[in-house]
């Protein structure tokens, strides 16, 4: 294979790997940025209709035990998770074959070869280059060929086209000498330019793949979170309505409601507490690495979630 041809082909694997890790970086972006999109418009939803709706069942029942949620509180360093950019494309900046300049100089080369060859051989046909005139240079030159067709034929009288054939022959293998020497030291040195540019693509493309896994990772925790804040939304909503029924027919004092009111009033109470710190809480993260006291609070949130799921459907 050819130093061009190589090139060429390092070129494109370096474009297909920035293309296809683009396309996974570009995906993972968009599933996070949706995640988190889920995750603040739910939150929204519980703090503007399912802690009202608790709110207001709770309110006002007698001797119920107060409970207070434990705060969160997250090491220093880190941030609130927020939407991120896609990124900017990676531009390859291909190196060049060289050609153009090999095909310069080589063809410079032949003319000033032949241009040479021309003076030779008129020379050693004594015509004398300033009596050259527009009504004689066919001749002149005739006489500048004619030299080499006699030095081939060993003939004073050869013609010359053989000379002709002889001096653009050798015009071209000057060139193409000098084509094929200036190429291929190009070629070479792009060579190694394109086999940079390649393991730069590499570095760039395994930094971009860890980055991928960690939002894929953050992702991943998104989709739990969003899975158990709307299922306590909907516990929420439900046992609302639960202990609004219970006080209806038990009336509001906790200590006279019977053990399924009293029951349903404390997961109310639960639920209150548990969704409203995980409605106020931000998603903390050092390098998208999500802080433990958060991960914590929603373990516990997926715990009540999970523990209420059994109660009313068993399991």
């Amino acid at each position: 294979m050819s130093k061009i041809a190589q090139i060429r082909q390092i070129i494109r694997e370096s474009r297909e790997l920035v293309d296809e890790v683009t396309r996974d970086l570009h995906e993972a972006v968009n599933h996070y940025n949706l995640a988190l999109e889920e995750h603040r418009v739910i939150k929204e939803n519980i703090r503007l209709a399912t802690l009202d709706e608790l709110r207001e069942a709770l309110e006002g029942i007698e001797n119920l035990p107060q409970k207070e949620a434990q705060p969160i509180v997250v090491e220093d360093g880190s941030e609130p998770l927020r939407p991120i950019d896609p990124p900017e494309p990676y531009e390859i900046e291909e190196p060049s074959a060289g050609l153009f300049k090999a095909k310069f100089w080589g063809f410079l080369t032949f003319l000033v070869a032949l241009a040479a060859i021309v003076g030779v051989g008129a020379l050693m046909r004594n015509v004398d280059p300033m009596a050259i005139s527009p009504e004689n240079w066919r001749e002149s030159l005739e006489k500048a060929f004619g030299f080499y067709s006699s030095l081939i034929t060993q003939s004073p009288d050869a013609g010359a086209a053989l000379g002709v054939v002889v001096a653009l022959a050798v015009a071209a293998l000057l060139g193409y000498l000098v084509y094929f020497l200036i190429a291929n030291g190009a070629a070479s040195r792009n060579l190694l330019k394109a086999q940079e540019v390649f393991e730069e693509v590499q570095e760039w493309s395994e930094e971009q793949r860890r980055f991928i896994e960690k939002l894929r990772g953050v992702g991943e925790f998104l989709k739990g979170a969003n899975r158990t804040l709307q299922g306590g939304k909907l516990f929420g909503d439900e046992f609302a309505a639960r202990v609004k029924r219970a006080r209806f027919f038990d009336g509001d004092d906790f200590a006279q409601m019977g053990p399924v009111a009293r029951g349903e009033s404390e997961s109310a109470q639960e639920l209150d507490l548990t969704l409203r710190r995980l409605s106020e809480m931000e998603l903390y993260a050092k390098d998208f690495e999500i802080a433990q006291p958060v991960k914590r609070a929603l373990e516990e949130g997926a715990q009540l979630v999970d523990r209420l799921k059994k109660r009313v459907y068993g399991g």
